[in-house]
């Protein structure tokens, strides 16, 4: 039976619990003031006060205990009222079913008819308030599954989406800039060129560089949306050491030092030299000297691995620290979406990544991941000595 038509009280329901609690207490002391008046002080070890006593003190205990439950269920506070409108409606009801029977069975008595109204009151409270809470729970889960199957609807769209985004980037953005420093290296190999026409064809090939990176960076964000249900064991080491060769080898000019043990397995996916790329290439881009220097130390303690990257630029001014891994709008900032990427991925493999120290003399970054403890033989991900091999699976 339903009671949508009863009209819920008008004052605040956070207090509904308390009140309900404190109606079961009533009960009781209603039961106390009845046999004093009625029966007085004597009599307290006949059976007719302790089945009286007993039933008083077993419908109390389960209308406080609901009423203490209500207050710290996670049913929100705008439940209360409808479970009160259960409460009265169910008392209402018993009532109705045992107003006959009182005329018709229940001595003609006032200690009699005062006993039969508390003990029908009680059944239909305490009624009320267990279907009213279950029909609560019920509403509530409903209206959970409802939000959780818009919330997957959404997701599946949203997925949708970024899976045509990605492929668009892969195959028309990604692949017109390839075409377009593609010719400028051309160019640029061309001895016979104009300086002024090399210093444009340049720019170009940067420029291209820049939006080939950019697209690569947006789509490793695409991959690193698509939950966390694909990490495994990744041989950080072994990353490390691939980073480090590909910064070498792009590299003119940089020093290079490094304290990385061997068999260092953790928590991440084919996406983790992403992490470290984006790292090594500020602090070898943004360092003015003629020759950068970068320091790459990996230790483990406990259950975690922390990887601190130290490079001797000029350091990060005090008005890029706050926002220095947030996502920017301004794509031209001098850190990019490099940071941003470092921070979505370290999340994504419940890590941390933070700017330790910066200063003239340069800074030092440190990125912290759990330690596997996947049988890293049976489940590793495998990371060559080439970076770019790793970095391929993120692009596609």
């Amino acid at each position: 039976m339903r009671f949508d038509s009863l009209r819920t009280f008008d004052f605040h329901p956070r207090p509904i619990p308390a009140i309900i609690s404190g109606v079961g207490v009533l009960f009781l002391f209603s039961f106390a003031a009845e046999w004093v008046l009625f029966h007085g002080l004597g009599n307290l070890s006949s059976v007719d006060f302790l089945a009286s006593l007993l039933i008083s003190v077993i419908f109390t205990a389960s209308i406080v205990y609901g009423g203490y439950r209500l207050a710290r269920s996670d049913l929100p506070a705008e439940r209360h009222p409808r479970i009160v409108a259960w409460i009265v409606g169910c008392s209402l009801i018993f009532f109705a079913i045992n107003v006959p029977i009182m005329v018709a069975w229940v001595p003609n008595t006032l200690p009699a008819q005062v006993l039969w109204v508390r003990f029908v009151a009680s059944v239909g409270v305490t009624s009320g308030l267990l279907i009213g809470s279950i029909e609560a729970r019920a509403i509530q889960r409903g209206r959970a599954a409802e939000r959780a199957a818009v919330r997957a609807e959404e997701a599946e769209l949203h997925h949708q989406h970024l899976d045509y985004l990605n492929s668009l980037l892969r195959h028309e953005v990604l692949n017109t800039a390839n075409v377009i420093t593609g010719y400028a290296s051309l160019l640029l190999d061309d001895d016979q060129i104009d300086p002024d026409a090399r210093d444009r064809v340049e720019t170009i090939f940067r420029q291209g560089q820049d939006m080939t990176n950019v697209v690569r960076d947006v789509q490793v964000l695409i991959a690193a949306t698509r939950g966390t249900a694909g990490l495994e064991s990744v041989n950080l080491s072994d990353v490390l050491v691939a980073e480090l060769d590909d910064i070498r080898r792009t590299t003119e000019s940089v020093a290079v030092e490094a304290s990385i043990p061997d068999g260092v397995y953790v928590v991440a996916d084919d996406l983790l030299p992403r992490v470290f790329s984006n790292l090594l290439t500020n602090a070898v881009e943004h360092n003015d000297a003629d020759t950068p220097s970068v320091t790459v130390t990996l230790e483990q303690s406990g259950d975690t691995a922390t990887v601190r990257i130290a490079d001797d630029g000029p350091g990060i001014s005090e008005d890029e620290r706050a926002t220095l891994f947030e996502r920017g709008d301004n794509t031209g900032a001098e850190h990019g979406l490099g940071l941003y990427l470092v921070r979505t991925l370290t999340e994504r493999y419940d890590g941390t990544v933070e700017l330790v120290e910066t200063g003239d003399d340069g800074s030092e970054f440190a990125v912290t991941l759990l330690i596997s403890t996947l049988d890293t033989d049976a489940s590793a991900v495998s990371v060559g000595s080439d970076a770019e091999s790793a970095r391929s699976t993120a692009t596609d």
